[in-house]
């Protein structure tokens, strides 16, 4: 028996095919590095978000308005989802209450159910605010897998790896995606990029399948993020350029329309989205674009059948046809009040020079346009390569590149309109800044190894780039990634500091200051007690950046919150925070208001008390109220400068000055015990310039309708490390006895003017 045929001969046969199959899955030295430095670049972006756990934080919710999002959560976990769908939130906006699950984007909270659920099928039992708090850094690492296959699926493996690693650290990106901010834009950047891959991905390869995860992710953003907006008008502007430069192919109608009538069809189901209105412009753009398209695919066919001067009368008429008909329309549409425009918030972005005008937009600082510093801060180096990476992408204008080039562009211009939308650059920035690094270094790379093809052309390059000019150019660039590191490092430390707990340098470096944890406690055990009568609610006063704090949190219940949608009753609020005591009080009793909460800050101007807010109160007011006659020239002088000396009498006379300067020869001293609690006969030592005045209640300069009930003080763990000022301030209102009448007698001078209020 031969070996060959034997059983030594089986085995060696069957050892072979062995080896061939695994030979076939040999990973090249490229591909492994490949994966190594994708798999740390993840480690970092991971890492770089969870820096408030590794800083021993306290596991707060950060920002504003998260906490709406947890309530929220919560509500759906202990009452099921048709239950949320219904849920009016009674203690916000009082006394009109808010149909949460109605008004808001559903994607933050249904998505982390579904987390929470799937934890618990793993037997990991987990709070739902631990979920929420650990969410977006789930989110975050998802967005940096999607940036690296949008990077290689646009241009090579190269270019995803660096996509990859500026989104993991892209300061823009990691503020709204570190641990604890637990809102829509840390969801909706990822179905962003999810959008973009797949789209790219249908244009180029015509897959039905990726059409369709185009469309489910722009169908999931839109349900999850209000700036779905820019993508869905993006996508039609791009296709727009694409069929004017002639690069209109089957796969971009077929990918293009599968995209827009998903995500449409998706959208549409959440309650939010439908109240904007189907005709709305922002919406009929990427609709009417699809029609656009079949009428430029006939065209083409046409051109190609028919004679030339058949064609062109035919393109004639055909167009004076389509221009009549679709004049009619929009004038029929428009007459019968169909069709709608784009909310004024989005105008605002889009024209930026009419946003003064819209006190309620311009009062948020996130609203404001981008300076230099700001761009450079969020971008750092890539702030230099977009431009470069611009350059490579219009010089070779494929349909991907085009599209990038549309991309980038407008998330230029909108987020120097508004800098809270240098998050929509972050992604663009990422990819186009990619590009501009692979490209710069591609003619380095086959230089220093020696693969440029020896036409004249390259040899004159290779004469003057050798090998030791592509080691300085690569360790040139090395550098500029290393001190990008260092800068996102420093800013994600930054971003990793909750606002309910902000960290100070006083009394003690480092030092997390708890009080407003302090004062919403303290709001919360108040909130168990009757209003100012019997089984009413507990009604607390203050601007509405504090709105979500005080109902979701503290669990009282608030005039105003961060949805700013009643802006006449932030007016309302913003008058008696203005008003004199005797006015402003009448107002209050209308609105049963128990509590007033200012955040004085030590009555120091600016550093993000409300008197530096002061000037939006009076504008706001101003334009939406103006019956109760708040102006702005009546508090503040007419200098341009606006300087705080310029304040009027009227605006040292306001309840908010006088709450945040209000002192006394007896103030109160800090309590070890109940913090907060006044106890003794320590002066309250406020900060405030020498030229302010300091008011004592209960003076001529005063009247005795507020009592000071709590002062915070950062629940200091000793009378070392407390402050000797403090920064939130309750005060119970006191109203006088004939307050009913007076409140009456106040209704006639200034009547209602909507059921808004």
């Amino acid at each position: 028996m031969s070996s060959g045929t034997g059983l030594t001969g089986i085995l060696s046969r069957i050892w072979k095919k062995i080896v061939d199959h695994f030979e076939d899955y040999e990973i090249k030295r490229e591909t492994l590095l490949n994966r190594i430095s994708f798999l740390l670049i993840l480690a970092i972006g991971i890492t770089v978000r969870l820096l408030a756990v590794m800083r021993g934080y306290d596991t707060l919710i950060k920002a504003f308005d998260p906490y709406v999002q947890l309530v929220s959560t919560e509500y759906i976990n202990q009452n099921g989802f048709i239950e949320f769908v219904h849920w009016f939130k009674s203690d916000s906006w009082y006394p009109y209450g808010f149909y949460t699950g109605k008004l808001l984007y559903w994607g933050v909270p249904t998505s982390a159910i579904v987390i929470h659920g799937f934890l618990n099928l793993l037997s990991i039992n987990v709070s739902i605010k631990i979920v929420a708090f650990y969410s977006p850094v789930f989110y975050g690492a998802l967005t940096i897998i999607a940036a690296y296959f949008l990077g290689k699926e646009a241009v090579s493996t190269r270019t995803g790896l660096f996509t990859a690693f500026f989104m993991a650290i892209s300061p823009a990106f990691v503020s709204r995606s570190t641990a604890g901010f637990f809102d829509n834009e840390s969801i909706g950047i990822l179905f962003t990029v999810l959008t973009l891959f797949f789209f790219i991905r249908a244009i180029k390869r015509g897959g039905t399948l990726s059409a369709f995860g185009a469309g489910i992710s722009l169908g999931l953003l839109i349900a999850s993020w209000g700036a779905y907006r820019y993508v869905l008008d993006l996508l039609p502007l791009a296709v727009f350029f694409l069929v004017i430069t002639r690069k209109l192919t089957y796969k971009l109608i077929k990918a293009y329309t599968i995209t827009i009538v998903t995500a449409l069809s998706i959208g549409f189901l959440l309650p939010r989205v439908i109240a904007n209105q189907f005709f709305n412009i922002d919406v009929m753009i990427p609709v009417l674009m699809i029609g656009f398209l079949i009428i430029v695919g006939i065209i083409q066919n046409l051109s190609q059948s028919l004679s030339e001067k058949t064609f062109k009368q035919v393109l004639i008429v055909g167009a004076l046809t389509i221009f009549v008909l679709l004049i009619i329309l929009v004038t029929v549409f428009l007459s019968l009040g169909i069709f709608t425009n784009i909310a004024t918030k989005f105008w605002a972005v889009i024209l930026p020079g009419g946003r003064d005008a819209i006190p309620i937009i311009a009062s948020v600082s996130e609203h404001q346009p981008m300076t230099w510093a700001e761009l450079f801060m969020n971008l750092h180096i890539m702030t230099f390569l977009i431009p470069l990476g611009l350059y490579y992408c219009l010089k070779k204008p494929t349909d991907i590149n085009i599209l990038i080039v549309v991309w980038g562009i407008t998330t230029i211009y909108f987020s120097g309109s508004m800098v809270r939308l240098a998050l929509l650059l972050a992604p663009a920035a990422a990819l186009i800044s990619a590009i501009a690094i692979d490209k710069l270094l591609y003619t380095y790379s086959l230089s220093a190894h020696g693969k440029i093809a020896l036409t004249k052309r390259k040899i004159r390059l290779t004469k003057s780039i050798g090998r030791d000019e592509a080691i300085i150019a690569y360790v040139v660039i090395f550098g500029l990634l290393i001190a990008f590191s260092v800068h996102s490092l420093n800013m994600a430390d930054q971003f990793s500091r909750s606002e309910m707990a902000p960290v100070l340098f006083y009394p003690k470096p480092g030092f997390p200051m708890g009080d407003w944890q302090e004062s919403l406690e303290w709001i919360r055990n108040q909130a168990q007690l009757d209003g100012i009568v019997k089984n009413s609610p507990t009604v607390v006063l203050s601007w509405w950046d504090y709105g979500y704090w005080i109902t979701n949190y503290g669990n009282a219940t608030s005039l105003v919150d961060n949805a700013t949608t009643n802006s006449s009753q932030i007016g309302t609020v913003g008058t008696m925070l203005m008003w004199d005591f005797i006015e402003s009080v009448k107002l209050m009793y209308k609105y049963n208001v128990k509590y007033v909460l200012v955040n004085s800050q030590a009555g120091i101007p600016g550093l993000g008390s409300d008197l530096g807010k002061a000037i939006w109160c009076i504008r706001i007011a101003e334009s939406t109220v103006s019956r109760y006659g708040i102006t702005e020239e009546a508090y503040y002088g007419l200098d341009e400068e606006r300087r705080y000396y310029q304040y009027k009498v009227p605006f040292f006379s306001s309840v908010l000055y006088r709450l945040c300067a209000y002192d006394r020869e007896t103030g109160f001293a800090w309590d070890s015990n109940t913090p907060g609690t006044p106890t003794s006969n320590e002066p309250g030592l406020l900060r405030l310039a020498s030229s302010y005045p300091v008011y004592d209640l209960k003076g001529d300069d005063g009247v005795t309708y507020f009592r000071e009930v709590f002062r915070s003080y950062g629940l200091a763990d000793s009378l070392e490390t407390a402050r000797k000022f403090p920064l939130v301030r309750i005060y119970e209102v006191i109203y006088p006895e004939n307050i009913a009448q007076l409140s009456t007698e106040l209704n006639s001078l200034y009547p209602l003017s909507s059921s808004s209020e």
